[in-house]
């Protein structure tokens, strides 16, 4: 392991459980009982038991054969951070989803609840024709978009510029911008981040 692994604070964080602590909570975590990890990985579930409980250490292979059944490696079992409990995923139905006041703008955001992030991603949906007004609007913080599919017009200061699938802005805060959708016919899709 490299001496900036070692040295990192998340290895530092991860080191303080013991082997067994740490597969419990890691499967835990992952949603599998005892019975389905062990049926995942082909190891007997009083060994995975027997782990968890402290009676029994086991060997790397041992361990790397348990985790495939997660699956996870060994690098990322040693240098996950077991106190960190936030929500990292969020299915399609967790998202927030803002009809704008705008029509035909619809603006799908994670409902992040951790305060360290800054960062904010949405996913924006015009419909076609749809435009933000002629009254530009302005965001409080740097935004950078990469535009999915469809066809959009962003007038950033003096620019009016035609963006088509897999181009992208950025703009800085304090920026005035207006989006449109340049078809008739489909919608424009466009994944935002606000930093």
């Amino acid at each position: 392991m490299p001496d900036s692994l070692l040295n990192s604070p998340l290895s530092k964080a991860a080191t303080h459980l013991d082997v067994g602590a740490r597969l419990k909570i890691v499967r835990e975590q992952n949603g599998l009982s005892q019975r389905e990890l062990a049926k995942r990985s082909s190891v007997p579930h009083s060994s995975i038991s027997m782990i968890e409980q402290g009676q029994n250490s086991p060997s790397i292979n041992s361990l790397e054969k348990i985790l495939s059944g997660i699956p996870m490696t060994l690098a990322q079992f040693f240098v996950c951070d077991p106190d960190y409990s936030s929500q990292i995923v969020y299915r399609s139905g967790e998202l927030t989803i803002n009809q704008e006041q705008v029509p035909g703008i619809i603006v799908h955001k994670i409902p992040h609840k951790n305060p360290a992030l800054k960062l904010q991603f949405q996913k924006i949906v015009l419909s076609a024709g749809a435009d933000t007004g002629a009254t530009p609007l302005i965001s409080s913080q740097h935004l950078s978009g990469f535009i999915i599919s469809g066809q959009l017009e962003l007038t950033a200061n003096m620019q009016v510029s035609s963006l088509k699938s897999d181009d992208a802005f950025t703009l800085s805060a304090k920026h005035a911008y207006r989006l449109r959708n340049l078809s008739s016919t489909e919608n424009c899709v466009l994944l935002v981040c606000e930093a």
